[in-house]
């Protein structure tokens, strides 16, 4: 009875392990895709000679593009803590 408790807890966690670096992913794509839609106002916004509205994209597409390094560095040290703690 413990081990089939025991094997149930170990796959919950493998189960979570790849639910969150999934996650982790899609959240680092979304930035970047996000960055490139901003972008792609902006120069419409642009080509409209619309200059506020393309000031506007343009710190949106910058911010995002900050928030997707941001986490990415931030995640790449999760996953390395991650990878150290399924080594053991």
């Amino acid at each position: 009875v413990h081990w089939l408790r025991a094997k149930a807890l170990q796959d919950r966690w493998r189960e979570e392990m790849l639910l969150v670096k999934s996650e982790m992913d899609w959240t680092c794509k979304f930035f970047l895709w996000k960055t490139t839609q901003w972008g792609e106002h902006m120069q419409e916004s642009l080509e409209k000679r619309l200059p506020g509205h393309g000031c506007y994209a343009r710190r949106q597409s910058h911010m995002y593009s900050l928030l997707a390094q941001d986490v990415q560095a931030a995640f790449q040290d999760l996953q390395n803590v991650l990878i150290e703690a399924g080594d053991e």
